[in-house]
């Protein structure tokens, strides 16, 4: 498994909102610092990711990886760009279905997370916007994450919409249902964020992460931005295998 990723599916819309007009299209600056879990070092890495979030529909391209929701169609795409494949989900998607037989309720216990948003009075100016600190804690048997978010009110959003999307692309990560509730408490769209994460079950191994948006901003999407592309062959999703691809 890419530890690296472990978090960017399940988190990554809670730095978006569905625009009450256009799309809006987010393009953001990841860093994850040098790691070791078990022996095995990982190098630094640096990465953009682009996001398109309608009042229906969502896709976020990161790496050889697309995820769209389409909730017009009650669908969930997994997209793999380097071998042309891809998954297809029926929403609401009920992960445990997938998960090895036996297993579903020790890999659940496992990612099933406690989470705790607190609200601060401080702000700072990120780029062109004003921006509000949130402290937020994520804890599990196999994990425990420390976030620093920064939030501005300055891009509109709607919030209902944005709401819908973010839990399903959460029900992708098992344990994660408590999230989408405690994430309410950010007010806006998050345009900077610092986390840092302790395994003691894979050697007490530490990551650290950080986000900044780049740009935000309303665009009719491109044609075909929500499909997946054309001559890509569709294969049954496997969870276990899709959990190393993250």
């Amino acid at each position: 498994m890419d530890i690296r990723r472990v978090f960017a599916a399940s988190c990554v819309l809670v730095l978006a909102a569905a625009s009450a007009s256009a799309d809006l299209k987010l393009v953001k600056q990841q860093h994850t610092g040098a790691f070791t879990v078990m022996g095995r070092e990982t190098p630094a890495s640096d990465e953009e990711q682009t996001s398109w979030i309608g009042s229906d529909r969502s896709r976020i391209d990161s790496g050889e990886r697309s995820t769209i929701v389409r909730l017009d169609a009650n669908k969930l795409y997994i997209v793999n760009h380097a071998d042309k494949t891809f998954h297809t989900l029926e929403l609401p998607v009920e992960i445990e279905k997938f998960m090895p037989p036996g297993m579903a309720d020790q890999i659940k216990a496992m990612m099933t997370f406690v989470v705790t948003v607190t609200p601060t009075e401080e702000s700072k100016t990120i780029g062109d916007w004003t921006a509000r600190r949130y402290d937020i804690v994520m804890t599990s048997q196999m994990v425990t994450t420390s976030m620093t978010m920064w939030a501005t009110k300055d891009v509109a959003f709607d919030q209902k919409s944005f709401h819908r999307l973010y839990e399903h692309l959460n029900s992708l990560n098992p344990g994660m249902a408590a999230v989408a509730a405690e994430m309410r408490k950010i007010d806006g769209l998050v345009v900077e964020q610092e986390s840092s994460s302790s395994m003691p079950m894979m050697g007490d191994a530490k990551i650290t992460r950080s986000e900044r948006t780049l740009s935000a901003t309303e665009l009719e999407p491109p044609p075909g931005t929500y499909e997946v592309p054309a001559g890509y062959s569709e294969q049954p999703f496997d969870f276990m295998a899709s959990m190393q691809r993250q």
